[in-house]
């Protein structure tokens, strides 16, 4: 019966290390690639890697995942990216996710592929100017939509 738990305790550590492995290899693409950073402390944001529209993840579904832990204010899937951002209400509520949902396996509903999310906070100045972005885009799309020019 030790041994058991032994051996399940040792692939727990194994598990909870390869995850911090490919969190941390997320941190290092983020900031390779965007120029983003992210950070040790709790903040209302997340990044989420592997949780973007480049990965076939649906905002609906990723929503649906984010809102379990919090009012959600903002959420930007930038187009072609395999990550995402999510502004929280509180911190509170982003720490409840972040515990929750790094490392946690999910499968993509359009695709039925599983996918594992890697977590990390960011500083809320991103999140802020990424939803700006957003807001901007989804305002310029509804413009030209408006227009007769159907462009989304």
């Amino acid at each position: 019966m030790e041994d058991k738990t032994s051996k399940d305790h040792l692939k727990i550590q194994k598990l909870k290390k390869k995850v911090l492995r490919k969190q941390v290899r997320a941190q290092h693409t983020l900031m390779r690639h965007e120029g983003i950073e992210c950070i040790s402390h709790a903040t209302q944001s997340l990044v989420i890697a592997n949780a973007g529209l480049g990965n076939g993840m649906s905002r609906h579904q990723l929503l649906r995942i984010v809102e379990e832990y919090g009012l959600v204010e903002t959420l930007l899937m930038p187009p072609n990216k395999p990550y995402s951002f999510v502004k929280y209400g509180t911190t509170e509520e982003a720490k409840k996710a972040f515990d929750a949902l790094n490392g946690k396996e999910v499968t993509l509903e359009d695709f039925g592929q599983n996918i594992v999310l890697y977590i990390n906070f960011v500083e809320k100045g991103i999140t802020f100017l990424l939803s700006y972005i957003s807001n901007f885009l989804h305002t310029a799309s509804f413009c030209f939509y408006f227009l007769g020019c159907k462009y989304s």
